[in-house]
């Protein structure tokens, strides 16, 4: 495997940093919000050639272990033969028609059937659309305008109430509440109750040795006659057996879904209770995209290995694996990082905790650099994710690899 020098990492990456120059004058920032630098735009790659499995190239034609995996949609790994020859066969036919296709209705029932609570559902291309639409229907369903919001849920102007480039009066309509602390959603229910329509909920917010929490949330959503939404996006067909919601033993009066849900294809839901979806026949809800049907194939292919595969097991022990792993290394060279699932093992991570910010922003970066060097693609600042096609090897090199990066952060930062 060819690999960048550590020393000069900047040398390693031209054709990256030649397609970066061009960007600059033609995307605005030179790349699109998930194409960021993960360190530095000179010193890691940022154009990436191809991917197979969980492997990815960049345009130098290094290597990687791949743990970002595009931010969560390949959960059956790149270039998923059968669930790309699904959407290529349907292409064929025809992706986009005029009016309705009865991939429409198998996609939505397979969704049903497999969602506790859930009796009707909609198709969409992103997680913002299903998330958005989901307080669209919340709103109608209830007349109410408010709603109470924790964790990331897209790029819509109600996802960013206190951004100077959104509407005004947003910060007085999308409240924020916390994923630890009950209180803290029920004082905005009590100041707002009957004004709030909506509570959603990101569930890699939550705290993974509290299940319980997630339910009182919704018991006090209900309790104030508001709907209560889990957006899955990342999490949902990821998490043992099916689900966070499964997992936890709740059930959301609606649900998002997108990410793992087409394995790289575009596509979203929303499922859950028929007295809420039915109000989507009275609202503008859609695009012209939307009834596609490439990610609706692909979908239901991705559906049909969950159900032969034990996927959710595969990726919950690796995680725990990677985690363990992690933190020991961690411990061995007394370097202060803490390794967990957030939530829960098969979306991992390795946060460095010294408590001043410019030491730690130090570890962090030789860490990462080197796990670069050693051919493995690690998020600084996102969660990552396991996906079924990384395997028990892919887990030893990545541990050997966090071991010498971990002695590499003991003799630069620590052995002073």
């Amino acid at each position: 495997m060819d690999l960048p020098d550590l020393q000069s990492p900047s040398r390693a990456y031209p054709a990256s940093q030649a397609l970066l120059q061009r960007a600059r004058s033609l995307i605005p920032g030179g790349y699109h919000l998930s194409g960021r630098p993960l360190l530095s735009p000179g010193d890691s790659p940022m154009y990436f050639e191809r991917g197979e499995g969980c492997r990815v190239w960049d345009v130098d034609g290094h290597e990687y272990i791949d743990f970002i995996m595009a931010y969560g949609p390949p959960l059956l790994g790149y270039a998923h033969e059968e669930v790309d020859r699904a959407a290529f066969d349907q292409a064929r036919r025809g992706n986009l028609l005029s009016l309705n296709h009865p991939l429409h209705l198998r996609f939505v029932e397979r969704l049903v059937a497999r969602f506790p609570g859930a009796e009707m559902g909609a198709f969409f291309k992103t997680g913002s659309d299903a998330t958005t639409a989901a307080l669209r229907l919340a709103r109608r369903a209830t007349g109410r305008r408010r709603v109470a919001r924790c964790g990331y849920h897209g790029w819509h102007d109600w996802c960013l109430p206190l951004a100077d480039f959104v509407p005004a009066g947003l910060d007085r309509q999308v409240l924020e509440f916390r994923p630890d602390e009950p209180d803290s959603l029920r004082e905005l229910l009590r100041a707002h109750g009957d004004e709030i329509a909506a509570v959603i909920l990101a569930p890699e917010m939550m705290p993974a040795a509290r299940p319980e929490l997630t339910r009182q949330f919704a018991e006090l959503t209900r309790e104030r006659g508001a709907v209560f939404i889990l957006d899955e996006i990342k999490t949902g067909l990821r998490i043992r057996p099916n689900s966070f919601q499964q997992w936890a033993g709740v059930v959301p009066d609606l649900t998002t879904l997108s990410k793992a849900l087409g394995n790289g294809w575009p596509v979203a839901a929303i499922v859950g209770k028929r007295e809420i979806l039915r109000h989507g026949a009275e609202l503008h809800m859609s695009a012209t995209y939307h009834g596609e049907t490439t990610g609706l194939a692909a979908a239901l292919a991705t559906l049909d290995i969950l159900d032969r595969s034990d996927v959710t097991g595969h990726v919950w022990r690796l995680g725990e694996r990677l985690i363990a792993g992690l933190q020991r290394a961690a411990d061995r060279f007394a370097v202060p990082a803490l390794a967990y699932g957030e939530p829960l093992p098969p979306m991992p991570f390795l946060r460095f905790t010294h408590p001043d910010p410019q030491v730690r922003d130090a570890h962090a970066g030789t860490f990462y650099r080197a796990m670069l060097q050693r051919g493995v693609l690690l998020h600084p600042r996102h969660l990552w994710f396991v996906s079924a096609a990384h395997r028990d090897d892919d887990i030893d090199h990545t541990l050997a690899a966090a071991e010498a990066a971990l002695a590499a952060v003991r003799r630069r930062h620590l052995d002073l």
